[in-house]
Formats: structure tokens, C-alpha cells, sequence
């Protein structure tokens, strides 16, 4: 029975024994985004949703996509909740990450760490050119921190950014083997466009 299903079964019981309201218990968990958090949950009812187990890497990789991919055609949440609304998007995170963790880790990478930083360092044309293709995943991206001998110590990494003024182009830079930007979510498989932290 899915959690949904078990939601309708408990507020639809007779017994006056009874001592709360699981609606009201919902609604001071959750807090906030009543009733998008309610049709999300609903929708992550969906078989599609339905978790599954001990599947290939790059299957599991792709099921992610997939069902990410399920969530940003419903339109459910939009990088430019972080302007309007940034607790739909953590609405969003809490309820996927019971489903499924890798997907919302995806999701995570896709609109907090990727699409965030586009939202929130990016300039005009930044938005204009990649906004719409974060929304529907048509522009996936990645976050490039994480380096092989320093993890995310963002003080220490080594990758460099180097402004090359003929070219109006930053050049990357990876000085040494432990540069090298490493764990990277949707890196492997999907991403088009990534975020690169580096040494300027």
C-alpha cells in the first residue's frame, strides 16, 4: 500500500478511539507548501515512482532521468523558485528523497547546485540562455567542486580559472593529478553544462 493509500485509509476511519488527526500532524510536519506537497505526494504515488532494487549502475542512473524527468514535465518545481517560492523546491527534495535518493540527489544537483548557482551568479544572458532548459531538463548540469586530493576543502583545490583577455574566456586549468575533479552527480552520464569552481 503506498504511503498515499495509507494517508486516505487513516483519515477515512471510524474508530473514536482515535486521540489525532493525521491530516493535522501532516500539516505541522510539513509546514509549509501545504497543498503542492499534497498533489507531489500524490504524484509520487505513480507505479513509475515505485522504488527499485539491486539494478545495474547505469540503470539506475538512467531510472533517476527518468522519473526526474517526470517531475520537471509536471512542473512542480522551477529554478526560479529560489526568487519566488525556495521552500517549494525543499518541499520537492524532502518528499523525493523517501522515493528514491538517487533521484533526488539528481534533483539536487539539477536545480540547488547547478540551476542555484546559474539563478544566483549568473548575469542576464546566463538566464536567458539556460533558465528554460534547467526547468525541463533539456540543459542538465553538474557542480564542479569536489577535487581527487582535496574533496570539497574549496580552499585547497588546485583547478585554476585563468582570464584570457584575446579570447574574453576563462582557461581551466588542472595542474596535477589530485586536481581533478572528481564524484561528480550527472558528470558521468547526462550533464551538458557544469559549474566549475576554481582558483581565479
Amino acid at each position: 500500500m503506498s504511503p498515499e493509500q495509507l494517508r486516505k485509509e487513516w483519515s477515512c476511519t471510524n474508530d473514536r478511539s482515535l486521540t489525532f488527526d493525521p491530516s493535522k500532524m501532516t500539516k505541522l510536519l510539513d509546514h509549509d507548501n501545504h497543498e503542492m506537497r499534497k498533489k507531489f505526494r500524490e504524484f509520487m504515488s505513480d507505479p513509475v515512482m515505485t522504488p527499485r532494487y539491486d539494478i545495474p549502475l547505469a540503470e539506475e542512473r538512467e531510472v533517476a532521468l527518468q522519473r526526474l524527468q517526470r517531475i520537471c514535465d509536471a512542473k512542480f518545481i522551477s529554478v526560479t523558485d529560489f526568487w519566488t517560492n525556495p521552500l517549494r523546491i525543499f518541499a520537492a527534495h524532502e518528499i523525493s528523497a523517501i522515493i528514491d535518493p538517487a533521484m533526488a540527489t539528481k534533483m539536487t544537483v539539477q536545480f540547488n547546485l547547478f540551476g542555484g548557482s546559474v539563478v544566483k551568479l549568473g548575469t542576464k544572458r546566463h538566464h536567458d540562455q539556460l533558465i528554460k532548459g534547467i526547468d525541463t531538463l533539456d540543459d542538465v548540469g553538474c557542480f564542479g567542486l569536489t577535487e581527487l586530493g582535496y574533496g570539497n576543502n574549496a580552499v585547497e583545490m588546485e583547478t585554476t580559472a585563468v582570464y584570457d583577455k584575446e579570447s574574453k574566456e576563462f582557461i581551466i586549468n588542472t595542474p596535477t593529478t589530485l586536481a581533478q575533479k572528481y564524484w561528480i552527480t550527472n558528470g558521468a552520464v547526462h550533464a551538458k553544462h557544469i559549474i566549475v569552481f576554481a582558483q581565479v
